[in-house]
């Protein structure tokens, strides 16, 4: 397992020990959690940015009801 150090200045080590508290975590839980949870968001928007520039070249929606009754629903 590997460690890593953050510096912080006191104003945002008191936020994350308040907030680590409040959630019933460890610190590192605490900023483990939130950095992956900052990665999952990273990749959601490049996905959406993806697809949305795929649309965007063709620009065809369909409806709830007309993609139930593609796939047989």
């Amino acid at each position: 397992m590997s460690v890593l150090s953050v510096r912080m200045n006191s104003a945002e080590y008191g936020a994350l020990q308040k907030f680590a508290k409040a959630n019933n975590v460890s610190m590192n839980k605490a900023l483990k959690d939130a950095f992956f949870e900052m990665l999952e968001d990273q990749y959601d928007i490049e996905a959406f940015d993806k697809a949305y520039a795929e649309y965007l070249k063709e620009p065809v929606a369909y409806t709830l009801e007309e993609v139930n009754k593609h796939l047989g629903k």
